[in-house]
């Protein structure tokens, strides 16, 4: 809602291509929400090629005709073919991502995990906090990998599926599959906490098969090559 909100802005001409968006602090205090919900929105108009981060300047809107962009259609996603499709992008990029985050993370990084791991822990229900907590888990781990297009595309995917999860709450509400998620991304924290390159893909790699199949999504069959080689 406060993307589109600030599209609103943008698309009326109060906002033009080349300004500065606000703050994060004082878009919160416009929206009247806190500034993480501020910051997932600007993740959201960065993914959708609308905004650019400039280092020193912060959020500056891009022109009409720099916006072409990747984009995945949240009403697509009620095709499970298509939500397969998208688990199957996102095992690729962060799996590797998670080992990316296990050799180049800085303390910073393992603090900012640290802190969205103990805020899941700290929800008994699977609400809207736990659902931004588990979000920022996973921008953060997109961040620790050190690679800024890749943390651009896991932000963008992280908010397409956080939709779709937020759809089928009531699903992480049966036996305790809140305490069994929140293990997983335990898992990926003690891996990216002890460098372990290997331990955090396979951490990952489990925790999104098991985020599939809590969805009932079936993954796309692996194929091998045809030649015998």
């Amino acid at each position: 809602m406060i993307a589109a909100q600030i599209m609103e802005r943008i698309n009326s001409g109060e906002l033009y291509p080349g300004d500065l968006l606000p703050t994060e602090h004082a878009l919160a205090e416009s929206f009247g929400v806190s500034r993480n919900v501020v910051r997932e929105a600007i993740a959201r108009l960065r993914s959708d090629g609308i905004i650019e981060s400039k280092k020193g300047r912060g959020a500056i809107i891009k022109p009409l005709s720099e916006r072409e962009t990747f984009r995945v259609e949240p009403a697509a996603l009620g095709e499970k073919k298509n939500l397969g499709e998208l688990f199957e992008l996102r095992g690729i990029l962060e799996i590797e991502s998670a080992g990316l985050a296990a050799i180049r993370r800085t303390d910073a990084d393992l603090a900012r995990l640290e802190i969205a791991c103990a805020d899941m822990d700290d929800q008994q229900e699977f609400d809207e906090r736990h659902l931004e907590a588990d979000a920022e888990f996973h921008r953060s781990l997109g961040a620790a990998s050190g690679n800024q297009y890749l943390q651009t595309v896991i932000d963008y995917i992280s908010s397409r599926l956080k939709e779709t999860t937020r759809a089928t709450a009531e699903v992480y509400k049966k036996n305790d599959l809140l305490l069994v998620t929140n293990a997983e991304h335990k898992r990926i924290l003690d891996a990216v906490r002890a460098c372990d390159f290997e331990g955090a893909r396979q951490a990952m790699a489990s925790h999104i098969r098991g985020a599939s199949e809590r969805l009932g999504v079936d993954l796309p069959p692996k194929t091998t090559s045809g030649d015998g080689g």
